[in-house]
């Protein structure tokens, strides 16, 4: 299980999705005073997570769960291929989100800037879910290959 390749790239998954918890993906600017905001909600007198937030943090949750089961899957690998491309989907959707969604809301005037470090790590994150599902593809091929000849 663990000596294949597939299972480190969603290892990594795992490792992204859960580092996108505490890397701060948005900068708010307010009278000078710069504040990161990760994606864990931050509840305070200043900020107020939107729904979107919340959706986002939801996603981002249930990608590291499927990626955890995911791993355990390894004797059914169609299966195991079909939720590394639902965890693309989900890679793009925490990404989208964190990149161009209002995450907070404040009531006075502010600047709110996106600091890229969201999405590097939601790409990075799609970029494993694609290479475990190839990989996973290229031991479907070699035991059907293998079928065949016997």
């Amino acid at each position: 299980m663990i000596q294949r390749k597939q299972t480190l790239y969603l290892l990594l998954l795992i490792f992204t999705g859960i580092g996108l918890l505490f890397v701060p993906s948005t900068t708010v600017t307010i009278k000078s005073v710069s504040t990161g905001i990760p994606l864990l909600p931050i509840h305070s007198n200043e900020f107020t997570p939107t729904a979107w937030h919340y959706l986002a943090m939801g996603l981002n949750f249930t990608a590291i769960l499927i990626a955890f089961v995911t791993i355990f899957l390894y004797k059914n690998r169609t299966v195991q291929m079909k939720f590394c491309y639902t965890l693309m989907l989900f890679e793009l959707s925490v990404t989208l989100l964190t990149s161009f969604s209002p995450l907070i809301v404040k009531s006075e005037l502010f600047l709110i800037e996106s600091t890229g470090f969201g999405s590097l790590i939601g790409i990075i994150g799609m970029m494993s879910a694609y290479l475990a599902a190839r990989l996973i593809k290229k031991d479907i091929e070699l035991l059907k290959s293998a079928d065949r000849i016997r």
